[in-house]
């Protein structure tokens, strides 16, 4: 299959302690608290699935320190926390797409060469605590990529340096059966706007369906669809982003019955579209 897969997606959230239960209320097994550098100020706590691809709940939990983007050096800078503290400004929600990548410099330049707005890699490193409660070093170089047409959102390719300190199956297992991040969902109000983007981010090819397109990338899609279809396919919610886009909601498959909706929903009020 062709096209850079879903690595994971980054749902940004005010209180990440409350955001956790109600994932784990959900049926979703999490991973325990973990701390980013200062510089990007933020916390998170993962929800890791079988097919290797997760769910990050993130808190701006230091915002003094966080550092801001800088787009006049060259190559520019981008900073996580910065989007996340900028994007929690207007609410909770789906901030930032990342997809997988074997080097991540090497992507850069790949989005550099195809007109993208990209930005100087970022790497980082972090402690995480293993299931038998130990400390390991888990460390990853990230390549940010933005559109102007999207500018309340952000992407990115994740190449994970550690990942043998990173999946534990034992954080995998879910009672709802969780298994995979399958779909990423967008609104927008013109969709085909958005294609040739997401097109270049990804790799992958664009096909239009009611309402929208759908770009099948590695073992994934991303699908953007126009506010009213999302309402028309019973999503709910409020997807306007008026010129621009928003993420609205994730697919996930599941060995399991699909759960029923929270009546609080979920953190960020973003849909989950359940699949067998």
């Amino acid at each position: 299959m062709n096209g850079r897969s879903i690595d994971h997606v980054a749902l940004a959230v005010h209180n990440l302690d409350r955001a956790a239960a109600a994932l784990e209320v959900s049926g979703f097994t999490l991973t325990p608290r973990g701390t980013h550098p200062d510089t990007m100020g933020t916390s998170n706590r993962l929800a890791q699935f079988a097919s290797r691809n997760y769910l990050e709940l993130v808190e701006v939990d230091r915002p003094g320190g966080v550092v801001d983007h800088d787009r006049r050096s060259r190559p520019p800078l981008f900073n996580f926390g910065q989007h996340q503290k900028a994007f929690l400004e207007h609410g909770e929600g789906l901030s930032m797409l990342l997809l997988t990548c074997r080097d991540g410099r090497e992507a850069i330049a790949e989005f550099q060469a195809a007109g993208l707005d990209a930005y100087a890699p970022f790497d980082f490193e972090r402690t995480a605590t293993l299931p038998n409660g130990q400390q390991a070093k888990v460390a990853f170089t990230l390549g940010f990529v933005t559109s102007p047409l999207m500018p309340r959102l952000a992407f990115a390719v994740c190449q994970h340096r550690f990942p043998e300190n990173f999946w534990r199956a034992q954080y995998q297992r879910h009672g709802n059966g969780a298994q995979s991040i399958a779909v990423v969902y967008l609104a927008a109000r013109e969709p085909k706007r958005h294609v040739p983007f997401l097109t270049a981010l990804t790799g992958g090819a664009a096909k239009a369906i009611a309402g929208g397109y759908d770009i099948r990338t590695g073992a994934h899609d991303i699908i953007v669809l126009t506010p009213a279809r999302l309402n028309q396919l019973g999503k709910g919610g409020n997807f306007d982003a008026g010129d621009g886009a928003a993420f609205a909601g994730l697919g996930i498959t599941t060995t399991a019955k699909p759960p029923p909706t929270p009546a609080a929903g979920y953190p960020g009020g973003i849909f989950i579209d359940w699949r067998r």
